[in-house]
């Protein structure tokens, strides 16, 4: 996978192994692929080998591409139009729901996110910002629908590299087909096993890669990909390459981890800032807006304060179980059961459920949310972080806002974070104006988001029973 991927939060290497084991447990043959569906199979050519080989770096380093996807479906044929950037990489598609309207569907690697319906968006190739809720890929899917978009999308991710692959490994694995038309191109459909990059205990998890079918053009563009999804005809996809569009807005929601990344050290001027970033919030406190994707489907919303001078969050939160305040300062949190999304100015003095992170039972009730709450406790220090370290090892990752107000998008280590590599940090922070606009966390069902607004917040007053436990 590039090192500009938006998405760091999935092992490369696991997803890889989960699409082979989907696309091998569909049943490759399972639909026929054998020579009498073809013109006479035959080996391929050094020269075709070499065309294959060189595919997968080829889209690498394309343009954005438009879609046409058919998809066998309840014994039928669905047709879905999207876009591709295999950059990042990222599909956006408008699907049919099965109930005869649309929905929306972003893909990356690992996670789908999807939408109500908004065909104007879609027409313009745009995405809408908001009403997204994310879920895993495979494991996530409710559908056969989604099953076999899920299969396919994921399919589609594998035919990018930033390396060629090898042509003598291909001259014994594949074979060729036979000759066509696609859009007016003459092309030579090849049956080859789906390439992918696996390391050695990944590969034995695997097995052996199953196959698909690729047709390309002369010049070694891919113009059709078809894979077996688990239905009695094969899934297809069209590479509308003819089809121009404006890219520029095609861009993952921030769910899926925003615009992708391209991770370069930081300059002296920025690792200053970000060195005395959690200093300069030691006497500070600042309102809170959060979204935690906490499992398919489920999105977790907070608002609130965070006050750092007595290392004290006080939040509303709201997800599918309810509503409900949380109070959390370093040694442990309490939540209280409410009803409505106010939260009180004072805390209520009784009926908290309280956890000491001391507690043998602690991680049974913490989750994503505690979690972007404590990694919020822990940007603020009494002294700043050492300048020269921090330049060796913070990455900016991307630049947003804009020319005068520009936002930039870091990850540094905290508090003994574990070394990645640049671009895989579980945290990802948003400094403007040489202060802390907003926290990342990367969860299993998307990224978190902890937006926070400096204000002179008055000091929460914790019950006392509460303060007892927590610190």
């Amino acid at each position: 996978m590039s090192s500009t991927t938006s998405i760091p939060f999935k092992s490369a290497l696991l997803w890889v192994v989960a699409i082979i084991a989907a696309v091998a447990v569909a049943g490759w043959f399972a639909v026929s692929c054998s020579p009498g569906g073809s013109q006479a199979e035959r080996p391929v050519s050094d020269e075709e080998a070499a065309l294959l080989a060189g595919m997968r770096q080829k889209n690498h380093d394309a343009e954005p591409v438009a879609l046409r996807m058919s998809l066998p479906v309840d014994g039928e044929t669905l047709t879905v139009d999207g876009y591709l950037d295999w950059r990042v990489p990222m599909a956006y598609a408008r699907v049919p729901d099965g109930s005869g309207g649309h929905v929306l569907v972003q893909a990356v690697p690992g996670l789908i996110a999807t939408r109500a319906d908004d065909e104007a968006a879609f027409a313009e190739v745009s995405v809408p910002e908001d009403g997204w809720t994310t879920r895993a890929m495979l494991s996530g899917a409710g559908t056969q629908l989604e099953t076999t978009l899920d299969i396919l999308v994921s399919s589609l991710f594998t035919l990018t590299a930033e390396e060629a692959d090898d042509p003598a490994a291909l001259a014994e694995d594949a074979v060729w087909r036979e000759e066509g038309v696609i859009d007016g191109e003459s092309v030579d459909s090849f049956r080859a096993p789906i390439m992918v990059e696996t390391d050695e205990q990944a590969a034995e998890t695997a097995g052996a890669a199953p196959e698909a079918l690729y047709s390309l053009d002369g010049e070694g563009n891919l113009r059709r990909f078809q894979v077996n999804t688990g239905a009695e005809s094969l899934s297809a996809v069209d590479f509308l390459r003819e089809v121009s569009f404006d890219a520029a807005g095609l861009v993952p929601v921030d769910l899926l981890g925003g615009p992708r990344i391209a991770p370069a050290a930081v300059d002296e001027d920025l690792a200053e800032t970000i060195a005395d970033l959690r200093s300069e919030n030691w006497e500070q406190s600042a309102e809170v807006e959060m979204s935690v994707p906490v499992g398919d489907g489920a999105l977790a919303t907070g608002h609130g304060s965070v006050d750092w001078r007595t290392m004290t969050a006080y939040l509303h939160v709201s997800d599918a179980a309810g509503q409900r305040l949380m109070l959390a300062r370093p040694g442990g949190f309490a939540t209280l059961a409410v009803e409505d999304g106010e939260l009180p100015q004072t805390p209520p003095t009784e009926g908290w459920e309280v956890h000491a992170l001391t507690d043998e039972d602690v991680s049974s009730s913490f989750g994503p949310v505690e979690s972007l709450v404590y990694r919020l406790l822990e940007m603020a220090a009494e002294e700043g972080d050492d300048e020269e370290a921090l330049a060796e090892k913070a990455w900016l990752l991307r630049t947003d806002g804009t020319e005068d107000e520009p936002v930039y998008v870091v990850e540094f280590p905290v508090n003994g974070d574990a070394e990645v590599e640049p671009g895989g940090s579980a945290y990802r922070y948003h400094v403007a104006d040489d202060r802390l606009a907003e926290v990342e966390m990367m969860t299993y069902y998307g990224v978190a988001s902890a937006a926070v607004a400096y204000e002179d917040y008055p000091m929460v007053p914790v019950p006392m029973e509460v303060e007892e436990r927590i610190g």
